[in-house]
């Protein structure tokens, strides 16, 4: 992995085979595909003005801090794409089939600004070029894929890090990738790193920490460079997090009938709404509704992530003891 300027540089995340002159130490790297989906130029952020200038953009989602100020804005223009910018994290031009994205980092640590590349604007990228992302993250066992939704703060990243923790590999941190590839659902590998909160790393055991690996970076989360799971592989099984007050400990049930709103209401990037990619969402959540069992994972107050984690982790390995190995 490497960040900056690199002509020649090329990786894989989100299902993209990438390539360009800007480097990503958050994407493993890889060996140049025959046939790249998506360009990363880094160019001057006067070059993206000037380029945005002559289009004709309108505000599709936007974030403000608790002061008000801005904290994340995506535009779009219909010729010439989706302009992502959020303070400290530079300006990127996603072109509208997502095959080339216009870099503006700022200067700093390279771990803060593709912090947003992940976030935002990789999966914007693979859902113009055709794959579609949820709000989950995801871990690989045993060949497979098991992802776990929920909402913001619901505990997803640190549920796949103890796993993790304990033998498994990551998939992705908070952005599921995924398209369909005959009956099987696939999923795609995100970034290789995660953001776990430091606090939860200080209460995992010295074992736990030095599987996680190193620490990149600490900032608001740590950020660990775990082992990581193959570039895709089909997903399993999925795990929805609910914390309601009334629980004592952890409740794993399933969800039958399987609710689609549970996926739609987890489909990342709401602000791409064009026909095309509706039907893609809709096409998608069917398929991992009739392949893939849900179940709801209810932890009550005060539950402690380890305890969390060993009760999922062993739902998960008695339930794909029953499956054959693709």
């Amino acid at each position: 992995m490497g960040s900056g300027n690199r002509d020649g540089w090329s990786g894989r995340a989100f299902g993209l085979a990438l390539e360009g002159t800007l480097g990503l130490e958050c994407v493993v790297e890889t060996r140049p595909a025959k046939r790249a989906d998506t360009r990363l130029e880094r160019v001057p952020r006067a070059e993206v003005d000037r380029r945005w200038r002559a289009g004709n953009p309108r505000t599709v989602f936007e974030r403000r801090l608790a002061d008000g100020r801005v904290g994340l804005s995506v535009e779009r223009d219909d010729e010439l794409g989706f302009r992502v910018w959020a303070p400290r994290h530079g300006c990127y031009l996603v072109a509208a089939d997502g095959r080339q994205v216009l870099c503006a980092p700022p200067s700093g640590p390279a771990w803060r600004w593709e912090r947003l590349v992940l976030a935002q604007v990789l999966p914007l990228a693979a859902v113009l070029r055709g794959k579609d992302v949820l709000h989950a993250s995801a871990v690989a066992l045993k060949r497979r894929a098991v992802a776990f939704m929920g909402r913001s703060g619901a505990g997803k990243t640190t549920l796949a890090g103890r796993i993790v923790a304990n033998g498994a590999r990551l998939v992705t941190d908070d952005v599921l990738a995924l398209d369909l590839s005959g009956p099987d659902v696939l999923v795609h590998r995100g970034g290789g790193v995660a953001r776990i909160d430091a606090a939860e790393l200080r209460a995992m055991s010295r074992p736990e920490r030095q599987i996680l690996g190193p620490v990149h970076a600490r900032g608001e989360k740590w950020h660990v460079r775990p082992p990581l799971g193959p570039p895709h592989l089909p997903l399993a099984l999925t795990y929805h997090l609910v914390r309601p007050a009334e629980v004592d400990g952890v409740g794993i049930a399933a969800v039958h009938p399987y609710d689609p709103r549970l996926l739609l209401g987890n489909a990342f990037l709401p602000y791409v709404t064009d026909p095309e990619r509706l039907r893609r969402l809709l096409d998608v959540c069917a398929a991992v509704a009739a392949t893939t069992p849900l179940y709801e994972v209810r932890v009550g107050p005060g539950t402690a992530s380890a305890d969390v984690a060993a009760a999922v982790l062993r739902h998960v390995e008695s339930t794909l003891a029953g499956q054959p190995e693709p």
